[in-house]
């Protein structure tokens, strides 16, 4: 069996252009945020009902099926499947024990997960590598964001933003040619441009001024 999935053809060579772009930019976004991954065309999940992508996660330098915390993958059809309206959907499971063994390898006390400060949205709806990218650098550098990677109007990205009770939207625009981005306090209502280079301190500064102010 292994001889004949060597000689076999590989299923990342014979997608199709919608799954090859799809695949393609599942990467770019794993790129944005310095996620290291393998493709593994031999991966084996239930086939049956996902649809494109699957994937599994393992701590940093393991490998093999007994090393693996989690896995999961998208099942676009399988909510109509079962009778509901077409919905695209994605999913994981992760094994609660592998979990806390694999903290406690790497020393890492459990935390409590802050409500985010702010959240990363942009004009373009489909600028979503970008925005996934300046989150992921802003969470580098201690602060709670994340980014709204639904590919939608602005106006709606911070509707969400606000109904997850985050203080500020950083907005991605045209100004990110310059090194800068807007900063929206949604509770005031104010906004002003903001460098990139500084966006970390400010967002820490305004923080702390929420807190305690």
């Amino acid at each position: 069996m292994v001889a004949l999935n060597r000689d076999a053809p590989s299923i990342t060579e014979h997608l199709c252009e919608a799954c090859a772009a799809h695949f393609a930019s599942v990467r770019r976004h794993l790129d944005a945020m310095s996620v290291t991954y393998a493709i593994d065309p031999f991966l084996v999940r239930g086939l049956d009902y996902y649809t494109r992508t699957a994937f599994e996660f393992f701590p940093s330098g393991q490998r093999g099926s007994q090393g693996a915390i989690g896995g999961g993958g998208r099942y676009d059809r399988l909510v109509e499947l079962l009778g509901g309206r077409p919905t695209p959907g994605i999913g994981f499971g992760l094994g609660i024990d592998r979990v806390i063994l694999a903290l406690d390898a790497e020393g890492v006390p459990p935390v409590e997960e802050p409500s985010a400060l702010a959240v990363v949205v942009g004009a373009d709806p489909d600028a979503t590598v970008e925005r996934l990218a300046l989150a992921t650098k802003l969470r580098g550098e201690g602060i709670a964001v994340r980014a709204d990677l639904v590919p939608r109007k602005l106006g709606r990205q911070i509707e969400a933003a606000a109904r997850d009770g985050a203080h500020f939207a950083v907005i991605i625009g045209d100004e990110m040619e310059r090194g800068e981005v807007q900063l929206r306090d949604i509770k005031a209502g104010t906004q002003q441009t903001v460098a990139i280079a500084d966006l970390a301190a400010k967002l820490a500064r305004s923080d702390q001024t929420h807190r305690h102010g």
